[in-house]
């Protein structure tokens, strides 16, 4: 059969195996010409393709058991929740059988998770992936999870009582916190940097005043000291129109004599500011409870892993923009894996800290 000299079409935007390659008249030299990206081991896409989590998703399917559902933290960032390592990908299978290929990683369970289309439902990811997940980030996830609709307050519930894996006690403790009203991570980080300091906890996203007398709506309520706490990201500064917005609304607060506290990215570089700040406020309008206290745990998620540095430690679209270089060593015959990257100067990590390399039998 002559080499075909056009990609076929139906190979065209998809991942294909060596085999399917094969059948349609490619060659394994034809493979490793300009025309093709290796993704896995034996998988290959068009080189013009640009590389998604979908994408690899796909990629991976042509490779892992027939039942596998992706789950854990990958089923989280199919269902739009961007927290946690981006690698390796994530699937459930209950086929015994070991999956030797990075960057996958398939747990082998007695019964698969509840899934839709190939996909572990939202909660059940949620339950899976508070493993490998801090409070913070734990709790952002589920307050995501409500907020964009993947599933109910009642579904994390009844999926958290449900899991007997490693990630249980933290699934358990993050669903305490998580709200059904919060809209942002960094909402979720301010109002869990205040509370676990142990300041009472806010209401989120309410309206201040009813009917006519309304007066806005606030990220963090504290209704009876007539205070709000909100978030700032910087789209507000880049709009003139929201920021002429943003000052009427300061104003009307100021003239219902509501407190109002601003909270920035470059106010978050000292926590513990953030937080006295708020308890000062608080202080003036009457609380009586007790003082902050900066504990262990909120060094560790608050000072030690900084808002900046966990915001840089969270996928991106783009986090899956990157392919995996293989070779292999002429002595022992194992193939080594590292991971690479599409655009130059980037270098992404496997499990989230640092440069690492995984060596598996061909």
């Amino acid at each position: 059969m002559p080499r075909p000299s056009v990609l076929p079409a139906d190979l065209r935007t998809v991942p294909f195996t060596v085999a399917q390659a094969r059948q349609r008249g490619l060659s394994g030299a034809a493979l490793e010409g300009a025309r093709f990206r290796s993704m896995l081991y034996d998988v290959y896409v068009a080189a013009d393709q640009p590389l998604s989590l979908e994408l690899w998703v796909a990629a991976a399917r042509l490779v892992v058991p027939g039942d596998a559902v992706v789950h854990h933290l990958t089923g989280l960032h199919v269902h739009g929740v961007w927290v946690g390592a981006a690698w390796p990908l994530r699937f459930a299978s209950t086929d015994r059988r070991h999956v030797r290929r990075m960057p996958l990683q398939v747990a082998r369970v007695q019964r698969l998770p509840p899934a839709d289309g190939g996909v572990a439902t939202a909660a059940s990811c949620f339950a899976a992936g508070c493993a490998d997940l801090d409070l913070v980030d734990a709790v952002t996830a589920g307050d995501q999870l409500l907020h964009l609709g993947r599933c109910t307050h009642a579904e994390l519930t009844a999926a958290v009582a449900a899991h007997r894996g490693r990630g249980a006690p933290m699934a358990r403790r993050a669903l305490a916190l998580v709200r059904e009203r919060s809209e942002s991570p960094r909402e979720t980080l301010v109002r869990l940097l205040l509370v676990l300091a142990g300041l009472p906890e806010p209401r989120c996203n309410v309206v201040i005043g009813t009917g006519r007398s309304a007066i806005g709506r606030g990220d963090m309520v504290y209704d009876g000291y007539a205070l709000v706490v909100e978030y700032d990201g910087r789209q507000h500064a880049d709009s003139a129109a929201q920021w002429e917005r943003d000052l009427e609304r300061l104003d009307d607060f100021a003239d219902s004599r509501w407190r109002h506290i601003r909270v920035t990215a470059a106010r978050l570089r000292r926590p513990r500011d953030v937080v006295w700040r708020v308890h000062a406020a608080l202080t003036a309008a009457g609380y009586a409870g007790p003082a902050p206290s900066f504990g262990p745990d909120w060094v560790e998620l608050f000072e030690r892993r900084t808002a900046a540095r966990r915001a840089a430690e969270s996928p991106r679209a783009d986090s899956w923009s990157q392919h995996w270089v293989s070779r292999v060593d002429a002595g022992s015959g194992r193939r080594s894996v590292t991971i690479g990257a599409v655009r130059a100067g980037f270098v992404p990590t496997v499990g989230g800290a640092g440069a690492t390399a995984a060596t598996t039998p061909r």
